[in-house]
């Protein structure tokens, strides 16, 4: 019984995250964003975490080699301990982002370190089809609705849910076109590692795929996803270029040199790319409006500037950050009045109310802000000074295992890491920009964590062969990592 029991919740697992999968894509689709289906939904993902979380408490062994688990359960303990602190200006919200949070780490990341690779790649291809499945329909969509200059703008209690074309900027089915621009990175990146081992009608659908998605990173104006799209493509040329046959002979100095230079020059032109599709864009809109205007279809309500692609200065208030340098120096104001503790995560604006009402979050000509747009800035107010050094020594725990085993792996394995780290440095990129990974039920959080799980896995298994007992059977076999 036990074992059956056992064999039902490893082999449910998997399905299990594509359901949280599938519930982060859909809170970001904007046909589905903040509806009553949707909300039966993440009740029904939040109870099966809990029922798998369970399952893994009463297996912990097996998990707790899991790479920097101590510190995201401590990460856990300081949140818990920054909302009890924070109580009185409310607790439920908190909990909320503690259940997600939890589920992320300790069922989507947590590994089993005896378990083969070989069923990681199983799950990540999986993954990886599904969301590149997923991606073309809704880059497709939105370049329809961008030729057809469709929007539709829904309001939902103090905020809107936007679809389509509008303020410059393509939202395509995506409410919000920041996170779309980012998982158009990683789909292109995922089409990228498949495109080898594709056959041909699937080779050709993926290089479509990556047309698609760049026109949507070029379309949707997301500074966001251009950084991103850089950093990416300059990570993904230094990393490679080192493998490269040409490259291998030459000293270690010079082959990083060479490398560097190539990833610069990559950078400079996906840059160049994204920008020279935006052009191509705002060319066919001006066309289109000339056609409109010979047949006397021209709306005469809206302006040239509206229909073309690219915010204007005025438009993000003359401030090449878009209000970010203020929203975080008024974190830094928040932070002093708790700065061991925070202030925990969901109720900035009550707290910043309350003691600091002339901070940039709640004064200001726009409107009231519930988060730092940065990850990292959120952590330093929301968990103070004890959640940054728990954070910190988690991600030095991470990096010192990158930095100790990915350049000593075979060709093989390599190219299998790097391409799980190209996944994640998109995300990384966007938590600078905006709150993302900690406290968040995003896409973005979900492949974050995912990706990172697997890579960990794969960079903390042992590199000899070995002998073990299966579980089940007591027999012993051979086991290669």
């Amino acid at each position: 019984m036990r074992e059956n029991v056992v064999k039902f919740f490893d082999k449910g697992m998997f399905g299990y995250k594509m359901l949280y999968f599938v519930l982060v894509l859909l809170s970001f689709n904007s046909l589905c964003a903040r509806t009553t289906g949707l909300n039966y939904l993440t009740y029904i993902v939040a109870f099966l975490g809990a029922v798998f979380l369970v399952f893994r408490l009463f297996r912990w062994k097996n998990y707790i080699d899991t790479r920097g688990i101590i510190f995201l359960v401590l990460f856990c303990g300081s949140y818990a301990l920054s909302s009890l602190l924070m109580r009185q200006y409310g607790l439920m919200e908190n909990i909320q982002a503690m259940i997600w949070m939890v589920i992320q780490f300790f069922v989507v990341y947590t590994y089993d370190k005896s378990r083969d690779v070989s069923e990681d790649k199983r799950e990540i291809k999986i993954i990886s089809w599904f969301f590149i499945g997923y991606t073309f329909v809704l880059a497709a969509a939105g370049l329809i609705m961008f030729v057809m200059g469709y929007y539709h703008y829904r309001p939902v209690v103090d905020n809107a849910v936007i679809t389509g074309f509008l303020w410059n900027r393509l939202w395509g089915l995506y409410s919000d076109p920041n996170y779309g621009a980012v998982f158009s990175i990683i789909s292109c990146v995922m089409a990228g590692f498949f495109f080898k081992t594709a056959k041909k009608g699937l080779r050709v659908f993926l290089v479509i795929h990556a047309v698609l998605q760049i026109a949507y990173i070029a379309l949707s104006d997301s500074r966001t996803g251009l950084v991103a799209a850089a950093v990416t493509a300059a990570a993904a040329m230094f990393l490679l270029a080192l493998r490269f046959r040409r490259l291998k002979q030459m000293k270690t100095v010079l082959k990083g040199v060479v490398s560097l230079l190539l990833a610069v020059i990559l950078a400079v032109g996906s840059v160049g790319i994204v920008l020279g599709v935006q052009k191509g864009g705002n060319a066919f809109k001006v066309w289109q409006r000339e056609i409109q205007t010979q047949n006397g279809e021209d709306d005469k309500e809206k302006e040239e500037e509206e229909i073309l692609v690219g915010r204007t200065e005025a438009d993000i208030n003359n401030d090449i950050s878009n209000r970010r340098f203020a929203i975080w120096y008024s974190g830094y104001e928040i932070f002093k009045t708790s700065p061991l503790f925070g202030i925990s995560f969901r109720y900035y604006r009550e707290y910043a109310k309350d003691n600091l009402p002339n901070t940039y979050i709640v004064n200001n000509d726009f409107g009231e802000f519930g988060s730092m747009h940065n990850a990292f800035v959120d952590v330093f107010v929301s968990q103070g000074l004890l959640g940054c050094v728990i954070l910190l020594c988690f991600i030095i725990s991470v990096l010192t295992a990158l930095f100790r085993r990915l350049f000593k792996s075979e060709d093989k394995d390599y190219k299998y890491r790097v391409f799980l780290l190209l996944c994640i440095i998109p995300v990384f990129v966007s938590m600078m920009f905006y709150s993302e990974t900690f406290y968040m039920n995003t896409g973005g959080a979900f492949l974050f964590w995912a990706f990172l799980g697997y890579l960990m896995h794969s960079l903390t298994q042992d590199t000899k062969s070995k002998f073990h007992f299966k579980k089940n059977r007591g027999k012993p076999c051979v086991k290669s990592a």
